[in-house]
């Protein structure tokens, strides 16, 4: 039998950090622009091709990403992890033109995700 720490009277967290600590930690992930950049042109072809939703997150799945809905804005996730990578408006993706094009946003809600 393997003996655990009874940790119902500890401290939270949040107690034990320095004051403000929680505050620093941003509320979404931020790419600095190289590597927004480089993101950008790894997806451009697969945006500007696309003819739906279908085709475009298909492409998008073979490059290991996936596009799900997070507070109302459209965002690019790591398709293994489902972590947040970036908004497509941060990416220079207009969603409205996307659409436009496609109609109505199809990928999914991410909440189940913790985003």
């Amino acid at each position: 039998m393997i003996a655990l720490q009874d940790f119902s009277r500890s401290a939270p967290v949040s107690a034990t950090l320095p004051f403000g600590a929680m505050a620093a930690v941003p509320p979404q992930p931020k790419l600095n622009c190289a590597s927004a950049a480089e993101l950008r042109q790894q997806l451009a072809a697969d945006f500007a091709a696309s003819g739906d939703w279908f085709t475009l997150c298909r492409g998008l799945r073979r490059k290991g990403i996936c596009l799900r809905m997070r507070g109302g804005d459209l965002w690019v996730y790591d398709a293994l992890s489902l972590a947040a990578i970036s908004s497509c408006e941060d990416l220079g993706i207009d969603t409205d033109e996307l659409e436009l094009r496609f109609g109505p946003s199809q990928p999914q809600q991410a909440a189940a995700h913790g985003a």
